[in-house]
């Protein structure tokens, strides 16, 4: 009903936000970004409506949803270039990857729901997310790249540190945890806070001996922080993880849509991606990095 660069022109505007981040990634005008918006949405007969700094395309999206899954057909096949986007904190270990066939998004996303959305609409090809909080969708395929433990990190002059190995779970939940930001990792969240971790934590008094803390230690060093041996250097460099076993296993993960999932190109993005992942955590202590087994690949479509 429209054009491919039309479309692509609408989609961008939604999924990078911005009528200049469009203009950028596209190298059009604004302008040409613009009537191309409002042709879509006549055609479509949908408006776009703003929602927490979204554009969101409201109204009856049959046809326009219809349209992106033959315009996304047409890129995957004729070798057109793909759109990937990520979450804020796989960003910096992945933006060094040099991807010529994918153009890669914001790559800033603090919640699942909204790159979620775009991938189920043909708005995007793939998606660069962290387990657990991969999408559990038959319409989905989740590629795990990666595993490795929950780690705890605090200053060095915690007062846990004291405790050696004889550290336990209880005595790491007197301590607050520095919050997550709301909905980042909503299944990772679920299952850490109700392991007994808060905001809050249960400190004992410090005058209690059985607390183990110095009064002249600032209440702001008693706060724990949540990372894994890819994420524990982005914390300054008086922290240091505690010697303690986080039963909760994280991770990378690629998602596409099912039916691209043995596609040659998908084959081609997890191979990069697990290169990468090589040559930038292979030396990491308690990193695990997946093996390509493509047999054990789901895919709907058998592709060329």
């Amino acid at each position: 009903m429209v054009d491919p660069d039309t479309l692509a022109l609408f989609d961008h505007f939604q999924w990078l936000r911005t009528g200049q981040r469009a203009s950028e990634k596209l190298r059009r005008h604004q302008s040409t970004i613009s009537r191309a918006s409002i042709k879509c949405q006549d055609v479509f007969d949908v408006k776009l409506v703003k929602q927490s700094a979204e554009w969101v395309a409201a109204g009856n999206t049959e046809l326009l949803d219809a349209e992106r899954k033959v315009h996304q057909r047409w890129r995957w096949q004729k070798g057109h270039s793909l759109r990937l986007d990520c979450q804020h904190w796989v960003r910096d270990f992945y933006s060094s990857l040099v991807l010529e066939d994918w153009t890669a998004g914001n790559m800033n996303y603090l919640e699942y729901e909204r790159p979620q959305h775009l991938l189920r609409s043909s708005v995007i090809d793939a998606w660069l997310c962290s387990l657990p909080d991969a999408p559990n969708d038959a319409d989905l395929h989740v590629f795990q790249l990666c595993s490795m433990p929950t780690l705890l990190a605090a200053k060095r002059n915690h007062p846990l540190f004291l405790l050696g190995d004889g550290l336990t779970l209880d005595d790491a939940r007197r301590f607050p945890v520095l919050p997550l930001p709301a909905g980042a990792f909503p299944v990772f969240q679920d299952i850490f806070y109700g392991m007994g971790f808060s905001h809050q934590g249960a400190l004992l008094d410090h005058s209690s001996s059985e607390a183990c803390i110095d009064p002249c230690v600032p209440a702001e060093d008693l706060f724990l922080g949540v990372a894994s041996p890819l994420t524990l250097g982005t914390y300054e460099s008086d922290w240091t993880s505690l010697p303690l076993v986080i039963p909760i296993a994280v991770g990378d993960a690629l998602v596409v849509r099912s039916e691209y999932a043995n596609h040659p190109r998908t084959i081609d993005l997890v191979s990069r991606l697990l290169s990468h992942l090589e040559v930038k955590a292979g030396g990491v202590k308690d990193v695990q990095i997946m093996s390509m087994q493509p047999s054990a690949w789901a895919g709907n479509h058998p592709w060329p």
